[in-house]
């Protein structure tokens, strides 16, 4: 019973942020994202104080060891043993904010049939679970819990507040949209400072028609200040796209980094194709931007 009566409010949640019921359009094309008011990009470049190399573990187990110096404008068949070796480096292996152990990089198994980063394997077995991993003394692991994780209260207070913050964004422009409830998928809550919380969401609209499904799909970093300040959104990005072609999106780690104290989070997103990196950090004015994004994976 209290199960239902949670799944109940967190539809009323939804639906009660999904702005104005204009009848649907069953006839909807794909429309460019619309800004959401950010200012222009800024290039981008990987934070070298984090390390020159990091590892990513997948669910099943398979690491990969990742060069930064490959980003999204390059392709990695041109990564190959003979241009990098970094055998013998230690790395520190996390699982939030826990230190699952350290291990010496020993064999890296390029694939020839493919354009990927090599998997690797460690001279010292690093024990799982572990999500991320860097060079020693680089960077600290940070706790962070997600929706699965809560209990069915905290979930539907988190579920509203998402759906919240979506529907309040500028630059919702694509009419197709309106009249849809917005679905929290992800909600992932960590610490930035003593009396800051931050909230990472992922949210989506669907217009389910049979031809060409659409998906709306929104990432924010929202920042809740002190008792009784107002949550503030610190990034957004808003993405349309076919349901079928959307990105997924998995947070790895999120990482402070010893030489300047910043935030980061590491993401993976699956797309058609395969999957590349994001790093999103923390900038001094207290804004989140992506700094860096990986070249795409099509292993």
């Amino acid at each position: 019973m209290r199960l239902s009566c949670v799944r109940w409010l967190a539809a009323l949640a939804v639906w009660s942020c999904s702005g104005d019921r204009s009848p649907r359009n069953d006839t909807a094309t794909p429309e460019r994202s619309p800004p959401t008011g950010a200012p222009a990009t800024r290039s981008m470049a990987w934070e070298f104080r984090a390390g020159r190399l990091f590892a990513i573990r997948s669910a099943n187990g398979t690491a990969w060891l990742v060069n930064p110096a490959w980003a999204e404008d390059q392709d990695l068949d041109s990564l190959t043993e003979a241009s990098w070796n970094p055998s013998g480096d230690t790395l520190e292996a996390f699982d939030g904010a826990m230190l699952a152990g350290r291990g010496r990089l020993d064999a890296l198994h390029y694939d020839s049939t493919c354009a990927g980063w090599p998997t690797v394997s460690f001279a010292d077995p690093v024990l799982p679970p572990w999500r991320v991993a860097f060079p020693a003394g680089r960077a600290n692991g940070v706790s962070f819990d997600s929706l699965p994780g809560l209990s069915a209260g905290d979930s539907a207070v988190r579920v509203r507040a998402g759906a919240l913050a979506a529907s309040r964004l500028p630059g919702d422009t694509a009419s197709a949209f309106r009249g849809h409830p917005f679905t929290v998928r992800q909600a992932i809550r960590f610490p930035v400072a003593a009396d800051t919380m931050a909230l990472l969401f992922e949210v989506v609209r669907l217009v389910a028609q049979e031809a060409n499904p659409l998906e709306e799909k929104i990432i924010m970093v929202v920042e809740e200040g002190p008792a009784g300040a107002p949550p503030r959104t610190r990034y957004a990005e808003r993405v349309i796209a076919l349901e079928e072609t959307m990105p997924s999106l998995d947070v790895l780690g999120i990482l402070r980094i010893r030489a300047t104290g910043r935030l980061a989070i590491l993401v993976r997103r699956e797309r058609e194709g395969g999957f590349l990196l994001e790093w999103i950090e923390r900038t001094a004015t207290g804004d989140w931007r992506v700094r860096w994004r990986s070249a795409l994976d099509t292993c």
